[in-house]
């Protein structure tokens, strides 16, 4: 009876905002051991916590997992929790289509209102995320937009961030960056390659206040990595000071944006001489800075200032 249940409901069960007993648990895991390539709906839905893992097993049988962000973290969290269990991590990303996504984007109208804005992630969520990680055959997008980690999460973060395409808040943009320095060179130099290949060329700082062991770390960051396209430091409190530790280390951006700081026409001479050794620039924007003499920058078509 399982396939022409399935069929007439175009093999997808969806089962959003239900709240589940054992009883439905093993009409569900007896039905999903019985199809083949069903659509699984389980968004905002209540499942027993001993029945998560008996659904993760049932999952080499779902081509497609919709799950709200507390959910795939159960799952998430169930999958590290032993070697056995870490062998179901393939079938979790494939099902959610290589995408581990904790932020609010997968919210409910219904249940919008009782959600926090902020998924606090503990050190044994972001241990667990870094185990599932580790078993993903190609580019996993991690969306940490609306999470708050601690610096110790993040560092368990750091090795798996080579398979991974990420996107995340600022605050913890921020703080991945000022984790980039360790105290040996050669990790250094993977932090910053991951981090930037991560990020997939493009960081954006914007809105962060920077300070000078920010803009110590970010220097370090650029010195190591390659292939940073564009980098938005616009509205980050940038003094000359704070720029002329950025300065040496900027050549490799080919997009940069400075607008809206407190640079002045004390950082003209450098910023004409950043442009003029590296041709690979495009662009550079300082609009609503501190700067009085704009003459300089308008003979080159590089600044953007008007």
């Amino acid at each position: 009876m399982i396939p022409s249940l399935l069929r007439s409901m175009d093999h997808v069960i969806d089962l959003t905002c239900r709240e589940m007993d054992l009883v439905d648990c093993a009409a569900l895991i007896f039905t999903l051991k019985h199809s083949d390539r069903v659509q699984l709906n389980l968004l905002w839905t209540s499942i027993p916590t001993g029945e998560i893992k008996s659904i993760l097993f049932t999952l080499d049988k779902v081509s497609r997992l919709s799950v709200d962000r507390n959910l795939l973290l159960r799952f998430v969290r169930c999958c590290a929790a032993s070697d056995a269990q870490q062998g179901a991590a393939v079938s979790l990303l494939r099902t959610v289509q290589h995408r581990l996504d904790l932020s609010c984007s997968t919210c409910v109208e219904l249940l919008e209102e009782q959600q926090s804005e902020t998924l606090s992630l503990t050190g044994d969520d972001c241990r667990a995320v870094s185990t599932v990680l580790r078993h993903s055959n190609q580019d996993t997008k991690l969306d940490l937009q609306d999470c708050e980690v601690e610096d110790s999460g993040l560092d368990l973060l750091f090795p798996v961030l080579d398979r991974v395409l990420l996107k995340a808040s600022k605050t913890v943009l921020l703080q991945l960056v000022s984790l980039v320095p360790v105290n040996i060179e050669g990790d250094t130099l993977r932090r910053a390659v991951s981090l930037c290949r991560a990020l997939d060329g493009e960081l954006d700082l914007s809105h962060t206040t920077l300070d000078q062991r920010a803009c110590g770390a970010l220097a370090l960051m650029l010195d190591f990595s390659e292939g940073l396209t564009e980098l938005d430091l616009s509205h980050c409190e940038l003094t000359d000071e704070l720029l002329l530790t950025l300065i040496a280390h900027l050549h490799k951006v080919q997009v940069l944006d400075l607008t809206h700081n407190k640079i002045t026409d004390a950082s003209t001479d450098m910023l004409l001489q950043l442009v003029s050794i590296n041709p690979s620039i495009d662009a550079v924007r300082l609009f609503r800075n501190n700067i009085v003499d704009r003459t300089p920058f308008k003979e080159n078509k590089q600044f953007e200032i008007w």
